[in-house]
Order: C-alpha cells, then structure tokens, then sequence
C-alpha cells in the first residue's frame, strides 16, 4: 500500500469514526431532550440501573423495604411510603401497626392518590376522636406473607411498643401452596430467584459501568431487555393450571393457621391487641389471568382450575376467622364490605383508590364502633 492509498485509508478510517461519534451525539441529544420536554431533565439520571438497583439485603427477609430513616441525626421509623414516627412511642399515644402483602402496602393507589389504607384509617380515628395520639403504622410489603411479617413483628414491631397489631394476609400463603414440594417456611416459593437479591454480577457489566451516564445507551439497553424478557416469557409460557380438588393442600391451611396462632401469641404475650382481617378478593377468571400471565415463574407454579381458586382463597379467609375465634381475638369482615365490585379492583385483588378508601372505612367503623381504642392519659389533644 502506497503512502497516498494508506493516507486515504486513515481519512476514511477516520472520517467513518467521526461520523458514527456525531450520530450518537446527535441521538444522544435528542433522547435528553425528549426527556427534558416530559418533565425528566436534560440530565436526569433516573434511567441509570445501576445506583436504583442496589438494594440492602433484608436481614432475615431478604427483600423488603428500609424500616428507619435519620433525620437530623434522630433515628425513626420510616413507614412503607415514608411517613416518620419515633421509634420511642410518644406518651399517651395508642400506636398500631399494620401487616400485610401489597395489598396493604396499597402501592398504585400511594402512586395515583398519595394514599393508603393505614393512613386513610389514621386520619379518620385522628379526626372522629379529636386526638392526634393515634399512629398508624404501615409495613406492608409486597410479596410479603405472613413469615415475613412474623419476622418483622418479632424482630422490630415488638420494640415500638405497639398497642395494637393488625394482620392481613392470605393469597401470598395461599400462592406457596401452588409452588413444587411445599415447605414449612415457604422457601419452596421465596427461595426462587425472582425474589431473591439482585444479581449484581450480570448488573455491573463493563459496558453497564462505562456507558452509564449515556441515556442513549440505557435506552437501546431497555429495548434488548423487553425482547429477552419477552423470549423468557415465551419460554416459561402461560400460566399453568391442574385440578387441586375443592380444597387447597391441607398442611398449606395448617401452616398459615399456625403462623397466624404465632402472631396472637407474641401479641398476647406483649399485652398487645390483635385484629385479623380477611382479604376480599374479585373473582374474574379475565383479571386473574391478566395479572399473573406475564410472571417469569409460570413454568414451575401450577395453579388450580379458577373455580378451585376462588373457592381456596375462601377457605384461607375462613381460616383467618377461625383463629381469631379459636384464639379470643378480633375479626374484621372486609370480604362483604367489598364484595365484588369491580370499581374496588385494579385487578383480581388490588384495590383501586377507591376501593382503599371502602377498606380504610370499614376499619375505622369497625373500631369506633366496637371502642376498640383506648385512649392512654395525657394523650394530646387537638
């Protein structure tokens, strides 16, 4: 190759490099400032994974949400949405405490409305009892069943000194009975990879790390990720059913009743009230098969036919009424308060902002009602 052929060669070389830079600039921009029109910012860096990705483990729970926040040096307690309360209950207020699954963290109706039921319940006990002495606290997690609550109740509630607990929980027990060779624990189903940590291995790859401030980049990044996932889907295929028989497993009601009997018992060790609450559910084949269809463990869960379903997700609720009789605590009914209005659901068990304020309703009727509240001396008053 003659020196003009190679100098050509190099202005071509470099003429194509320089090109390609300009077009990525170019597409760059334009991604920055579509962005910034929807309200993002020019240099938002929201769509970078890596940083929204790296949760702490959970000691005891693995996934969950950070329990305490400091503010100004003081150590609190940060509520699911992070509403704050001091850890060292204030006197004269009555606290309580709300477990449950994502149908108590109320995660869309926060997202739409700024609202969840245990902060609907505590402004309506605040204002019908001119107190602001009520605090009600909500932990409820998504995913969340009652060996996660268990854990959070011992381990954390239990040093808040609460004077009230409330537990509902019913189809993320029920669900662990669908999954292969059923535990104890339920690690049959939480020890499966789509509840585990993130994989932080696959998350910091080079290219991850060297291109993470460039939103074209993580824009073409989402693009693969939706195919592969939509190949993962294609793999495990749709949801999975067989015939369980009118009832669900025995030793799944067993389990769910004992962990049930283990929170009234710490309760009741602790001088602690319990209200155990049944979940209402919307039995539309439609919606059940609208939400679960497009989770990545369909190829090892089986489901029961839809009318074993529904009829199994009663039989948990009655279990739930059954304890609490058996035990001398208190029931709530929010199965009938909802019944199966479709105005009340997002889908087959989430409930709309709407539906969050029937079940807030029902909660607070159901106490002032019953003067289930007492409210300790030197409680402040409005």
């Amino acid at each position: 190759m003659n020196n003009k052929s190679l100098s050509s060669w190099k202005s071509n070389l470099l003429l194509f490099v320089s090109s390609i830079i300009v077009v990525f600039l170019f597409l760059e921009i334009m991604i920055r400032s579509y962005d910034m029109i929807r309200g993002d910012g020019f240099s938002s860096g929201r769509f970078n994974l890596l940083p929204k990705n790296v949760k702490s483990v959970q000691p005891f729970r693995t996934f969950g949400f950070e329990l305490y926040k400091s503010v100004n040096g003081v150590k609190q307690i940060s509520s699911r949405h992070g509403e704050l309360y001091p850890i060292k209950k204030p006197n004269g207020t009555f606290r309580i405490v709300v477990f449950g699954g994502s149908t108590t963290e109320n995660k869309r109706s926060f997202k739409e409305a700024k609202i969840h039921y245990p902060l609907l319940l505590q402004s309506k006990l605040r204002e019908s009892l001119d107190t602001k002495a009520i605090e009600v606290i909500n932990v409820g997690n998504a995913a969340y069943a009652t060996p996660h609550s268990l854990i959070l109740f011992e381990l954390d509630v239990l040093s808040w000194e609460p004077d009230m607990i409330i537990v509902s929980h019913n189809i993320n027990d029920l669900s662990a009975a669908y999954w292969p060779d059923f535990a104890f624990d339920y690690s049959n189903k939480y020890g499966n990879e789509f509840y585990s940590i993130p994989d932080y291995q696959s998350l910091f790859t080079p290219s991850n790390v060297l291109f993470q401030h460039s939103r074209l980049y993580w824009f073409v990044h989402g693009l693969m990720n939706d195919l592969n996932n939509k190949e993962r889907r294609n793999e495990s295929g749709k949801l999975q059913r067989k015939s369980y028989g009118n009832n669900p497993p025995q030793l799944a009601i067993d389990i769910f009743k004992r962990n049930l009997r283990s929170f009234v018992a710490l309760a009741k060790e602790n001088g602690i009230k319990v209200l155990l609450g049944n979940q209402p559910l919307q039995p539309s084949e439609e919606l059940f098969v609208r939400h679960i269809d497009h989770k990545p463990y369909n190829s090892i869960v089986k489901y029961p036919l839809h009318n074993e379903f529904v009829h199994h997700h009663s039989i948990f609720n009655e279990a739930i009424r059954q304890v609490s009789e058996e035990a001398g605590v208190l029931f709530i009914d929010n199965k009938s308060k909802l019944g199966e209005n479709i105005e009340y659901f997002i889908d087959y068990v989430h409930y709309t902002p709407k539906g969050v304020h029937v079940l807030a309703n029902n909660y607070a009727e159901f106490m002032l009602s019953g003067n289930i509240i007492k409210l300790p001396k030197g409680s402040s008053i409005f």
